[in-house]
């Protein structure tokens, strides 16, 4: 029996050379024992793609990276099949998310809804592996941001990047010294500084979703966004916005500037402050997240893939292998890192003095939360209204109330699914 099982294998062997394989028994060395399977974005791509060729360089594992479509390009047919996937349990391993954070009209997003993507059972607890990763018992990273990743006191997901505004400039920027918005459109109504006023009324209304934040409970089901406050906040700055200014002196170029925080590269004795919402609150939306499915065969794995875009385990290969390589995460992105060691690197390129008010502004930030439709509605809404240089046809009051009572409603809707 032993000879014919022998015999048996050589022929075997046999047939699966002469089918052109290349010795019996190396396909199945060959064959990766674990295989991750990865969910991204076409704006973060690249560096997803490093990162996996890293870990398959450095360990016996298969990545294959799924990228999102492009908008128009099929991506709404794509995201509804793999949404479909993920309801069965048949999700990926990892996922590596890029918002837009703010209008609604860009593209779609596989989790339209991160709060509610924790909520569905659809993603894995990260925090056993957590504890035991030393990563986050000495790290720069702004945990403000980490909460956001809670569900029910358990981590889902991982901010690796966030989202938020600032006003630079000089003179009357450190006049500013309300601790609300409302306080600052009130001080700069009383400035003489009319290219301060000229600079709030261009830019301050493109962060119209962000001035009540967070505005939803989601494990409480609790509507946080206060329509009334809103309101009445919104009517003064619109009011404000329409009133004609005296012509300023030409300058080269703006004195004051109502931007992205990754926008920002300094000036002379410029200053920068994060703008506050409405309650005083310095939040950014997250704009890159990662995240572990909870059909995933391989948690660990896929955990410790996530944390390469975190941890320096990338960089201190490079230096042992003698490559110089440091690889510079999420340069497609535009969100800020949320570690902050990793800003400095990411904006190599800028004066140390910018560098410098930029981590500083992100020390001051207080909390974070996921953009969802209600805010892509109400920034896509007034965008289209103010961009048109009409008014509103019923009046801004009647206009803005109704956004109010429509953003109310979306977030009570949101709560309750």
């Amino acid at each position: 029996m032993k000879n014919i099982r022998k015999r048996t294998i050589a022929f075997g062997c046999i047939g699966l050379l002469l089918a052109g394989m290349n010795g019996c028994g190396k396909k199945a060395e060959e064959k990766k024992e674990i295989v991750l399977e990865v969910v991204t974005d076409p704006s973060i791509q690249n560096e997803v793609k490093d990162v996996a060729d890293f870990m398959m360089k450095t360990e016996h594992i298969e990545i294959n990276i799924n990228v999102l479509p492009a908008k128009d390009k099929g991506r709404d047919t794509e995201i509804q099949k793999l949404q479909t996937q993920i309801l069965a349990g048949k999700g990926a391993d990892v996922y590596l998310l890029d918002t837009e954070p703010d209008a609604s009209n860009l593209k779609a997003e596989l989790f339209a809804n991160p709060y509610q993507t924790m909520q569905s059972g659809a993603l894995a607890s990260l925090d056993e592996h957590m504890e035991a990763d030393p990563y986050w018992e000495d790290t720069t990273y702004n945990r403000n941001l980490l909460a956001t990743g809670k569900h029910n006191g358990k981590q889902y997901i991982i901010p690796l990047s966030c989202y938020y505004y600032i006003l630079s400039g000089t003179d009357n920027i450190e006049k500013l010294e309300g601790n609300t918005l409302g306080e600052w459109l009130e001080q700069v109504k009383t400035l003489d500084d009319s290219e301060l006023k000229k600079k709030f009324k261009q830019s301050l209304y493109l962060t119209s979703a962000r001035w009540f934040q967070p505005a939803a409970d989601y494990e409480a089901r609790e509507v946080l966004f206060n329509k009334e406050k809103w309101t009445s906040f919104s009517e003064s700055y619109f009011s404000f916005q329409q009133e004609n200014e005296p012509d300023s002196a030409i300058t080269a170029e703006d004195q004051y500037q109502i931007q992205p925080v990754h926008s920002y590269i300094g000036g002379d004795d410029d200053s920068i402050k994060v703008i506050p919402d409405m309650e005083g609150r310095k939040m950014a939306s997250i704009m890159t997240y990662g995240a572990v499915g909870m059909s995933s065969s391989h948690k660990e794995k896929a955990y410790e893939f996530l944390m390469l875009f975190l941890n320096d385990n990338m960089q201190k290969t490079a230096e042992e292998d003698g490559t110089g390589y440091t690889p510079l995460i999420f340069s497609g992105s535009t969100g800020i890192p949320a570690e902050q060691n990793e800003i400095r690197n990411w904006l190599s390129d800028r004066p140390d003095e910018v560098i410098s008010a930029i981590e500083k502004s992100f020390e001051e930030l207080e909390g974070a939360y996921f953009v969802t439709n209600a805010e892509r509605d109400m920034i896509s809404d007034i965008r289209q209204v103010v961009e048109q240089g009409m008014a509103p046809e019923n009046g801004w009051d009647q206009y803005l109330s109704d956004l109010a009572d429509k953003a109310w409603e979306q977030y009570e809707m949101q709560v309750k699914e």
